[in-house]
C-alpha cells in the first residue's frame, strides 16, 4: 500500500512500478493529520493484505504556503505516531519500521540549520524523539517488534 495526500500521478507511477515487478500494490489517499482518514487507510490495508511487514514513515511537510504554524508538528510528529499505533496490530513479529527524517532535523538543536526549514526540522526532530521514546515503551510490552538503532 502506498499512501498519498495530493500527488496522485506520482503515486500511480510508484504503484505501476511495484506491480510491474510482480508484487501487488494499491494506492490509498489519506491525509495523515486526519485521524479518521488514517483509520480508514488501515482498514483498507487490513482488507487488501491482512498484515503489514514493513512500514516506511516518509510523510513530511510544514513549508507549504498557507498552512497554520502547528501543521508541521501535527504531520511530522503526531501523525507519525498515530500511524505507528494504527499499524501495530497488523504487524507480526519480525516486521520493521523505517522512520525517514532529514539531516537538518536529526541534528536540530545541536548544529546550525537553515532558518526557513526551522519549523520542519523542529517538528521532525520532535517526531524522532517521540518515536525513540515510544519504541522503548513498546520493547517492554508483549508486542516487541520495534527495532531501534543505537543513539
Amino acid at each position: 500500500m502506498v499512501n498519498y495526500r495530493d500527488k496522485a500521478k506520482r503515486v500511480d507511477k510508484v504503484v505501476d512500478e511495484i506491480t510491474a515487478s510482480g508484487t501487488e500494490a494499491i494506492a490509498v489517499r489519506a491525509d495523515l493529520t486526519d485521524p479518521a482518514a488514517v483509520q480508514a487507510m488501515f482498514s483498507q490495508l487490513r482488507h487488501a493484505f491482512g498484515r503489514l511487514d514493513l512500514l516506511v514513515l516518509n510523510a513530511s511537510g510544514g513549508m507549504e504556503r498557507g498552512v497554520d504554524p502547528g501543521y508541521a508538528l501535527r504531520l511530522n510528529r503526531d501523525a507519525q505516531l498515530q500511524v505507528l499505533e494504527c499499524a501495530r496490530p497488523l504487524m507480526p513479529a519480525g516486521s520493521r519500521v523505517v522512520f525517514v527524517t532529514s539531516h537538518q532535523a536529526h541534528f536540530h538543536g545541536s548544529k546550525p540549520g537553515i532558518d526557513q526549514y526551522e519549523p520542519v526540522a523542529h517538528s521532525k526532530r520532535a517526531g524522532e524523539t517521540r518515536c525513540a521514546s515510544e519504541s522503548r515503551n513498546w520493547l517492554n510490552t508483549a508486542s516487541a517488534w520495534w527495532s531501534s538503532p543505537a543513539t
